[in-house]
């Protein structure tokens, strides 16, 4: 299993998420501490892929980055690596029935 960072690149996101509707998405923002927000949905969840504005590029080119994986423990390892000693995740969605 991989972890796969998309920064910049709605396309290949939804493209990740559309294939992957099993897999696993941090949401977590472009700058700042790691820690703070780290936000765990489905791939599929609405709140990750729909989008809300007609211009393009707000699920990875703007305010957030995504961390997705189609193994959850992966995304524990990466919560891990920036710092979430115990792996978890600062929220997870409530809308989509992940956790």
């Amino acid at each position: 299993m991989e972890t796969t960072i998309f920064d910049n690149d709605d396309t290949a996101y939804l493209a990740w998420a559309q294939a992957n509707p099993l897999g696993f998405v941090l949401n977590r923002y472009r700058v700042g501490t790691s820690t703070s927000y780290l936000v765990l949905h489905r791939a599929t969840c609405n709140a990750v892929t729909k989008p809300r504005q007609s211009e393009p590029g707000e699920f990875t080119q703007r305010g957030y980055i995504k961390v997705c994986s189609t193994d959850l423990e992966e995304l524990r390892t990466y919560a891990r690596s920036v710092g979430r000693i115990d792996g978890s995740f600062s929220k997870v969605c409530k809308l989509c029935g992940v956790g």
